[in-house]
């Protein structure tokens, strides 16, 4: 399954109607989303209208959905007012700059809004390669790509290195792990005993993981990013069924 059917699956076997994706640009995955009350977030939207108009058709209430053509940070800094009165999030897709610090922070700002029994998903936490795990605050440039030995024009970049933070540091609140499909489909689900609030970025244990390579965790991903066979995922959906009801 990838990260579309999983978000389906959700929203077709629950009550869940709020969905936010972080990073929807050109609007791929995000119009395919059979949920009644969307959001998408990103600086810059190219959807062909073409897009638009096949996924209206195909799910009228696509008519509702909510644009904000501005970073994720901008996002949580403007429109908290807009978050507590859209109501909590159901499913959650982190899906922006390909970077370790903007993709936990997404999350983490996530977690003020999140819907206690809903599901979080981040994109390209389990690079393929060396060269798709590269680094980088952006997409590699024409420049830096010339010396990325083995580019493919895949970029994950070091997403997974949020994985390893949330295990660290949010353990006892938040079940944190990766499904080995989709490029990598990190999860994050509450524990017992989480509560919606403010989640700071504890820079001091942020900078000890930011030393980590890509040969480290592909050393033991099972127990580095809690790597999961990708049937894993029927047993999230499973649970959050349970938990809707």
């Amino acid at each position: 399954m990838d990260r579309i059917q999983i978000i389906q699956e959700i929203f077709s076997k629950t009550p869940y109607t709020n969905y936010l994706e972080i990073g929807c640009h050109k609007g791929k995955s995000f119009l395919p989303i059979r949920a009644e009350r969307k959001i998408a977030v990103d600086p810059n939207f190219i959807i062909p209208i073409t897009r638009k108009l096949h996924w209206l058709a195909k799910w009228p209430s696509n008519r509702k959905n909510t644009y904000f053509e501005e970073t994720s940070d901008a996002f949580f800094n403007k429109r908290g007012e807009f978050l507590k009165q859209f109501g909590p999030l159901d499913v959650i897709l982190v899906d922006g700059l390909h970077n370790y610090r903007t993709s936990l922070s997404d999350v983490l700002n996530t977690l003020k809004y999140f819907n206690p029994k809903g599901l979080i998903l981040m994109h390209d936490c389990y690079p393929p390669d060396e060269a798709a795990a590269y680094p980088s605050e952006f997409f590699p440039s024409k420049e830096e790509q010339k010396n990325i030995k083995g580019w493919k024009h895949e970029w994950c970049g070091d997403v997974w290195k949020a994985i390893v933070y949330l295990m660290k540091k949010h353990s006892d609140v938040l079940e944190v792990g990766v499904l080995d499909t989709d490029y990598g489909l990190g999860y994050v689900m509450a524990k017992p005993g989480f509560k919606n609030g403010d989640f700071k970025i504890d820079e001091e244990l942020f900078s000890e993981i930011d030393k980590l390579t890509y040969q480290d965790m592909m050393k033991n991903p099972g127990a580095t990013i809690n790597l999961k066979d990708a049937k894993h995922a029927e047993k999230i959906i499973a649970k959050i069924v349970t938990d809707s009801k």
